[in-house]
């Protein structure tokens, strides 16, 4: 029964990884049409908010929702960088929304602060606010480079670690011959050799705990991690966001533009969250399948030589987002979508 259900899953995930080959290109290609669509949507329901508030106001919140929903179903940078977390990080369920709400949440709290700073404060032209966008996107693109960095660094000093110590992995150490004592040694060491306790060590019972254990370390390993994801993916603001909020601001309907941004990032926060359900769901899979295909040492290393190399792809790819945006033909424009 073991054997069959190991079958049905294999070809399941093979018929999965195909159907996403096929379909997903002509996916794309109709999320960047529906996209152009909403645009001029939202454009003609800010043109009639002074007319009619709320039947157009409420239109243009609607089709805020629903065009962040779609935004973040087409290709993009942060759906790399939070399923590659997601896949090599074990964490819980209501984690893992939390990290992709903030990340789309950021974004659009970031977008309505930059241009609320640039060009309603300091009215500045929009030359200067496509310069800033430039070096938010490369600080973001340079978040996306350290976190590679550090996964390769935690990776790699652990399977260092697991080298350097094969015997006490395998359940063996090295045998040492005990030599006796004479009288004379035996006196000395039982002179020298008093009990001392502290008032504050491991097992004192005071009920304090004086150092972190390994949970806890752990924890405060990936609670860094969590913030550079949601700053490397919150600190690019949306394209979409920044179309609604330019265009409210020259039309006097500012306040209707920051609520437009804010819906659209809650929109893609919940595709995103629906992301994630699913690469957990398919982590979880690898996991079964890992255990009946590789063999119990390969088993022991398959996470941290998987994040190994999600970590090295991480580096290439913020490096090579990095170099398009010093590019003149790009000058920073978007790469990848949310």
């Amino acid at each position: 029964m073991q054997v069959k259900t190991k079958y049905i899953c294999s070809l399941l995930a093979v018929l999965l990884v195909c159907a996403a080959l096929y379909y997903f290109p002509s996916l794309f290609a109709r999320i960047v049409l529906w996209q152009r669509e909403f645009n001029q949507l939202m454009s003609a329901y800010l043109h009639q908010i002074k007319q009619a508030p709320l039947y157009a106001g409420g239109w243009l919140i609607l089709l805020s929702f629903l065009y962040g929903v779609f935004h973040a179903l087409g290709p993009g940078h942060g759906k790399f960088i939070l399923a590659s977390y997601l896949s090599t990080h074990q964490s819980q369920l209501k984690a893992s929304l939390r990290l992709s709400l903030l990340s789309s949440l950021m974004q659009g709290v970031v977008a309505v602060t930059a241009t609320t700073i640039i060009v309603v404060i300091l009215a500045l032209s929009s030359a200067y606010f496509k310069f800033s966008q430039l070096w938010l996107e490369r600080f973001a693109f340079g978040l996306i480079l350290l976190l590679g960095v550090q996964w390769v660094y935690q990776s790699g000093s652990k399977l260092w670690r697991q080298r350097k110590a094969p015997a006490a992995q395998n359940g063996f150490s090295t045998v040492y011959r005990i030599k006796p004592l004479s009288v004379a040694e035996t006196k000395k060491s039982a002179v020298q050799i008093q009990p001392q306790f502290s008032s504050h060590d491991q097992p004192c019972g005071c009920g304090h705990q004086h150092l972190p254990d390994q949970r806890q370390l752990a924890q405060a390993t990936d609670f860094k991690s969590q913030c550079l994801i949601v700053l490397s993916i919150g600190m690019r603001p949306c394209s979409g966001a920044i179309f609604i909020l330019f265009f409210s601001y020259m039309l006097d309907l500012y306040p209707w533009g920051v609520a437009a941004a804010l819906v659209m990032a809650l929109g893609t926060g919940l595709t995103l969250s629906a992301f994630a359900l699913m690469v957990q769901y398919a982590r979880s899979g690898a996991v079964k399948l890992g255990k009946w295909y590789l063999s119990p040492g390969l088993q022991n290393n398959a996470e941290s030589l998987f994040k190994l190399a999600i970590g090295a792809i991480v580096i290439i790819f913020a490096l090579s987002l990095l170099y398009a945006s010093t590019q003149p033909v790009q000058g920073g424009a978007v790469l990848f979508g949310v």
